[in-house]
């Protein structure tokens, strides 16, 4: 999903951004937690909710952005009330001892609302640089998933849900950004659905 598919196919884009071709630069606003994209991606009635359903979500971002500001977006799924996913935190968290991504969930709309975090925010890394790609997987069925990073030759953090998304709802992917002040850069969002 580049920026110009995006335009075409997603259900809601912040207006607060700047688009080339090449990436999506959201930009500061007055809301926290304010909703950037919503994708859909499987339609209501099309899975029953006992599917196992895995997501495999990679994300490609500004590497400028999140070495030298604050820009935790936050990537998931939701059925259109239960959200959850991973948020992926800026260099300057990392120099703060925080694990490069952290598993959340909360309730979808305008705004992510009741937020909660179902990870720890450690271990952290050796290596404090920036990665230019995220990878996060989320077994819907089993209430888990996993974010991937290039720290220290490999990096995996475990989080496990307590919501649920209801797949028969269908699903969409949804970004966030935490803070109204924060700058978001995407480059491309990569779905696979299994």
């Amino acid at each position: 999903m580049t920026p110009y598919w995006l335009q075409a196919h997603a259900l809601y884009i912040n207006p607060n951004r700047n688009s080339t071709t090449e990436q999506f630069t959201f930009l500061a606003g007055s809301l926290n937690n304010a909703a950037l994209l919503k994708v859909p991606i499987i339609p209501a009635d099309v899975l029953e909710d006992s599917s196992p359903v895995t997501l495999k979500i990679v994300v490609s971002m500004d590497e400028d952005i999140g070495e030298n500001e604050n820009s935790d977006p936050i990537y998931g799924v939701s059925d259109g009330v239960s959200f959850l996913g991973f948020q992926t935190v800026d260099k300057l968290i990392y120099d703060r001892d925080v694990s490069p991504c952290l598993g959340i969930e909360g309730t979808s709309g305008n705004s992510l609302t009741g937020v909660t975090l179902t990870s720890t925010n450690r271990p952290s890394t050796n290596d404090t640089f920036y990665p230019d790609q995220f990878v996060m997987t989320l077994k819907l069925n089993e209430r888990w998933g996993s974010c991937y990073t290039a720290h220290d030759g490999g990096f995996v953090k475990i989080a496990h849900y307590n919501k649920r998304p209801l797949l028969s709802k269908g699903l969409t992917l949804e970004v966030y950004k935490d803070d109204a002040s924060e700058r978001v850069g995407i480059k491309f969002i990569e779905v696979t659905v299994m």
